[in-house]
């Protein structure tokens, strides 16, 4: 089995065997988390803690959005956790039931938010007095911050792809903007529910969560408030550079239509006139030496009076 207790006082991890039965420690919340559940583990959660089919069934299959449901004497809430390696975004999503004296996280990939909740437990013997719904608040309190320091990192490669817009850009520079704009929409995908999510703990419609806990749930929406203007923000400023890019390659489009259009202009009367003195008539153009040298100097003279013309007109 892949379920731990972790013990609130000591930071101490137990694994929990199929025949375990359902942890209690006096005055203390009951911590299991599990990792890459399997059957054998989720019968387990269902049967030890009576928790219903339908939650089960969301954790079997892990595509869910972010949400709170309210059963018989727990709650049941998705979130997600969201990190950033090597320019990729990874979304962890992480299934919670919260009972008045237990806590069950329930996920298939490690989540920095949980492993530092571990260690913290571990460093500071004061968890021990936490509530369920207390610690669960500073988890996803850590989970939510993390997306501060990931949006930071979006909006510098934001201003590096605008310098590169405005000075060479190339393919590179379009695939990129066109990644962190995929991204910015998964984001705004994972804090929109969140934001819900964490706004309907923040009421007091459940009994599980304390008003002072509330309280703190509600200063998670704000910061998820922030973070979904903030993601607005960027896709607008992705979309400005990708507008100043198009613009970019159109004007450079215009510029050199209009020098092929100059070279093609300037060469027209010259291929007139050696069109025109090629023709296969008598006595023209070539057995005479004046009318040689005319057509030599008209095809010098026209090249170049077109060429004054027009940089006087500002054309080049």
């Amino acid at each position: 089995m892949t379920i731990t207790h972790i013990n609130l006082e000591t930071g101490a991890a137990t694994e929990l065997t199929r025949d375990a039965p359902r942890p209690l420690v006096p005055n203390v919340c009951v911590w299991l988390d599990v990792s890459a559940p399997t059957e054998d583990d989720l019968a387990w959660l269902e049967r030890a803690y009576d928790l219903h089919p339908l939650a089960i069934e969301d954790c079997r299959h892990f595509e869910q959005r972010a949400k709170v449901e309210a059963y018989a004497g727990y709650l049941f809430i998705s979130v997600d956790a969201v990190t950033r390696r090597d320019g990729a975004l990874h979304v962890y999503e992480m299934e919670t039931f919260l009972g008045a004296d237990y806590l069950i996280t329930v996920h298939r990939k490690p989540i920095p938010a949980l492993d530092a909740m571990r260690t913290r437990c571990a460093a500071d013997h004061r968890t021990g007095a936490y509530r369920a719904d207390w610690l669960f608040y500073q988890i996803v309190d850590q989970l939510v911050d993390a997306l501060f320091p990931l949006l930071d990192q979006i909006e510098d490669e934001i201003d590096a792809l605008e310098d590169e817009v405005l000075g060479a850009a190339t393919r590179e520079t379009v695939e990129r903007l066109f990644r962190l704009k995929r991204q910015l929409i998964e984001l705004r995908k994972v804090v929109g529910p969140l934001r819900d999510a964490m706004d309907a703990l923040a009421d007091t419609r459940y009994e599980i969560i304390e008003a002072r806990t509330a309280l703190y749930f509600r200063d998670v929406y704000d910061h998820l408030v922030r973070i979904y203007d903030l993601i607005e923000t960027s896709r607008d400023l992705l979309s400005g550079a990708l507008d100043a890019y198009l613009s970019t390659i159109s004007n450079r489009l215009n510029d050199i239509m209009k020098r092929l259009t100059l070279f093609t202009t300037v060469f027209m009367p010259i291929s007139f006139l050696v069109g025109f003195g090629g023709m296969n008539f008598t006595h023209l153009p070539f057995d005479n030496a004046i009318a040689f040298a005319s057509v030599l100097l008209l095809i010098a003279l026209f090249p170049a009076a077109m060429l004054i013309y027009y940089r006087r007109s500002g054309w080049i």
